[in-house]
């Protein structure tokens, strides 16, 4: 082999070997001034320009796309520990807080919330309500008829201020009963009644502190029972009249107090005989 055979020989073997390592290059570091950038191509798109990390299972990606037009990640994106996405300069999210300018979301599950605030209408699992335009509370039903309002099939109990008076009970045509041990104590039907007690029971002791008035407004101080009508003790009536009662029905034992005592007259009259109105008696002569 010649010289010049020999020099060719050598030239492209090295030539050879420096494109080898060309190709074999893995990490090639570049000192940049400038940002990097990406161009629209001749069809002046841009769409799918990025960066790429090709080599251990699918491709990641950080490019830009359209509909609509976006940064795309294929991976999380890990921030350091205090800092937060933001937008137009204001700060929308962090690790542990929401930006003050977030006020539209549509979360379905939350943690335990503290010091909660809302404004306007509430619903609740389609089952509390709330109406911020009658300030109204309801517990199974959308429109309550008081300040609080209580529902389960057609009965209503409501609780309620009007002026200087404050209203609870049954909105509807319901009797309410106060209990407690899961036993009725009072009970106030629908038409009215006011039962105390359990039917049935004899354990129920009422005790009343003060003086009581039945069909009467004023209550003489010096009275512990005022009434406006006749009186019933175990079964004998106590009523007052000017003289022997000539309608109604009475019982032996039933009494007529005098409202017009005079002397040598009575105190009352006795039924000696059931009737209508009965065979009456005189007791009691006033002395002259």
């Amino acid at each position: 082999m010649s010289d010049l055979d020999q020099a060719i020989k050598t030239l492209g073997d090295s030539i050879n070997d420096i494109v080898t390592k060309a190709i074999t290059v893995k990490d090639i570091r570049i000192a940049k001034t400038a940002s990097l950038e990406f161009f629209a191509d001749p069809e002046k798109q841009i769409y799918g320009k990025g960066l790429f990390w090709k080599g251990m299972g699918n491709t990641k990606q950080f490019v830009y796309k359209a509909n609509p037009d976006r940064i795309y990640s294929s991976e999380s994106i890990d921030l350091a520990q205090g800092q937060g996405y933001s937008v137009g300069n204001t700060t929308v999210i962090t690790e542990n807080e929401l930006g003050p300018t977030v006020i539209h979301s549509r979360l379905t599950s939350t943690g335990t919330l503290q010091n909660l605030a809302t404004q306007g209408n509430l619903n609740i699992d389609d089952y509390i309500f709330y109406n911020s335009g009658y300030n109204r509370f309801g517990i199974g039903t959308e429109d309550p008829n008081g300040a609080l309002s209580v529902t389960s099939l057609d009965a209503e109990f409501i609780v309620d201020a009007e002026g200087s008076s404050v209203k609870v009970g049954t909105y509807t045509t319901d009797d309410l009963s106060f209990i407690t041990d899961d036993t009725e104590r009072l009970t106030i039907t629908k038409t009215g009644q006011i039962i105390v007690g359990t039917k049935g029971s004899l354990d129920t002791k009422v005790s009343i502190h003060g003086r009581l008035g039945i069909g009467v407004n004023n209550i003489d101080n010096e009275l512990s029972l005022s009434t406006a009508g006749p009186i019933k003790i175990e079964g004998k009536k106590f009523t007052v009249e000017s003289q022997i009662p000539t309608e109604g029905t009475y019982s032996k034992g039933d009494i007529v107090w005098n409202t017009d005592p005079k002397p040598t007259g009575y105190v009352g009259w006795i039924c000696v005989r059931d009737g209508t109105p009965g065979e009456w008696k005189p007791f009691g002569q006033i002395s002259s």
